[in-house]
């Protein structure tokens, strides 16, 4: 009979803790980590030769299903454009009138539906790490000091820094895991972010040195956050 009442006391526990697993609330959080720009003054991508510069980031995910969340971000990514270029290849850019070269910053803000792809469910055990993606739509506008090579009829030159700025639409891609912590009242997490602009240029330059068309910001930032409301 005692064999019986503690198989009942295992199975009702186990029950606990197999249902109500859909726990999800609403979360704040902040992000930090390194990023590079995809630019056509933003060095040579094909040998590996960029500035890898940090970004950081605020956002808000609002839980909508059990596999669906909506999520705004907003944040600044620093950008420069390095000193990798030689003579031949900054004389061919000033020829253009465009700079060869800048430092800035970068701010975004966007929104995207997440899609959850492992959340968890009643009737099933948490998943110890939990993988998200999803595609949005956001706006960046792009400050810098940008130095541009003036070239004389003698064939010697100046250099002259001015300010500029761009703003344009972004479409952002992002991919994340995260793992639970204090009993699901906050999250560590991993999520790199890849915003390819599609109207506007992110680093004034277009004169298409790069292999891909659009000028790109990627990110890869660690993130703590913590759940509100009920």
């Amino acid at each position: 009979m005692k064999n019986v009442f503690l198989l009942i006391t295992i199975v009702l526990a186990s029950s606990q803790l197999l249902l109500g697993q859909d726990d999800r609330k609403d979360r704040i959080g902040i992000g930090i980590g390194p990023s590079k720009l995809y630019g056509d003054n933003t060095g040579i991508h094909s040998e590996f030769k960029f500035k890898v510069l940090p970004a950081i980031s605020l956002d808000f995910n609002k839980k909508l299903t059990e596999q669906f969340d909506a999520k705004a971000t907003a944040g600044f990514q620093a950008i420069q454009s390095g000193d990798f270029y030689g003579i031949r290849a900054i004389n061919k850019i000033a020829e253009a009138g465009l700079p060869h070269a800048f430092t800035g910053s970068l701010l975004f803000v966007d929104v995207m539906p997440i899609y959850h792809i492992n959340p968890n469910k009643s009737g099933y055990l948490p998943s110890l790490i939990k993988v998200y993606t999803g595609l949005g739509l956001g706006y960046f506008q792009s400050s810098r000091r940008d130095t541009r090579r003036v070239i004389n009829d003698m064939g010697g030159f100046r250099d002259e820094t001015y300010d500029a700025s761009n703003s344009g639409i972004y479409i952002p891609f992002r991919l994340g895991i995260y793992k639970d912590l204090k009993k699901g009242d906050a999250e560590i997490g991993l999520e790199s972010s890849f915003m390819t602009a599609v109207f506007g240029q992110m680093e004034g330059n277009d004169q298409q040195q790069k292999s891909i068309k659009p000028d790109m910001a990627a990110q890869l930032q660690f993130y703590y956050r913590i759940s509100i409301g009920k």
